[in-house]
């Protein structure tokens, strides 16, 4: 069976720029309020699973640093729609096994690049000036995943972009990618742990970049690096040693 998206992505090509700007910004206003409802949901649901103590204050900085961030990536999606328009990105219809085929090779494919990514964050005169900023939030709330540096919007939104300049994606694959991506970043900064601990014992599942994962990024930075897995950081030895000790603990 293909999913059809030729007409979705037909109107998304006869749009104007004016159009296409209200559109991504109103997606990303529904991404931000849908990422923040669900902390909420994770917060009461699995409050017998709390990673931190408490959820980090609110400070008005960072709304803003939030409300910056949902606007940026808008502006990126519309960076996006243009190269798509200019035959520089390329999307298909394609059947459902292609899709979850493209969406699986681009979850691997950013991962690598958002774990090299982060690792270059890190370097101490970069943190200093940007990413510290993020990591302000040693105890996450729900909208730590949008607490970003501008530079840092930009960049993993180009990085998406890059993907996607060099290899044609399927429309469905890419659908399945955002979604993911929006649940991991939700999962790694809402402070419970909704993962069950037996999926530590099973071959590839254990390998799933949990929120108690990047949980422990935020309280040791030096430690964590990747995003939806622990493969590079296992693989380049910075996976936090008391990690495996700590997510079972939910057993």
């Amino acid at each position: 069976m293909i999913w059809d998206s030729s007409d979705i992505l037909q109107q998304l090509g006869t749009a104007s720029v004016f159009q296409i700007g209200v559109f991504f910004l109103v997606a990303n206003l529904a991404i931000f309020g849908a990422s923040i409802l669900l902390c909420w949901v994770l917060g009461v649901a699995f409050k017998g699973k709390r990673i931190f103590d408490r959820w980090e204050p609110l400070r008005s900085i960072e709304v803003m640093a939030a409300v910056s961030a949902v606007v940026l990536n808008s502006a990126v999606s519309v960076a996006g729609w243009w190269l798509w328009t200019h035959g520089l990105i390329t999307l298909r219809s394609a059947g459902i096994f292609r899709s979850v085929a493209d969406c699986l090779f681009m979850v691997l494919a950013m991962d690598l690049g958002m774990y090299c990514f982060h690792r270059i964050a890190h370097h101490p005169v970069i943190f200093r000036i940007v990413h510290r900023f993020h990591h302000r939030h040693e105890a996450t709330n729900p909208i730590s995943l949008f607490v970003l540096h501008p530079i840092e919007v930009i960049g993993f939104g180009s990085l998406m972009i890059l993907f996607l300049v060099l290899y044609p994606m399927s429309f469905g694959g890419l659908m399945g990618y955002l979604t993911l991506n929006v649940l991991f970043g939700t999962l790694g900064h809402s402070g419970v742990e909704p993962f069950p601990a037996a999926i530590g014992r099973l071959p590839v599942l254990r390998l799933i970049g949990t929120s108690t994962f990047h949980a422990e990024h935020h309280e040791h930075p030096k430690y964590n690096f990747g995003f939806y897995t622990l493969f590079w950081d296992k693989l380049f030895g910075t996976l936090d040693p008391e990690y495996h000790q700590r997510f079972r603990q939910g057993e």
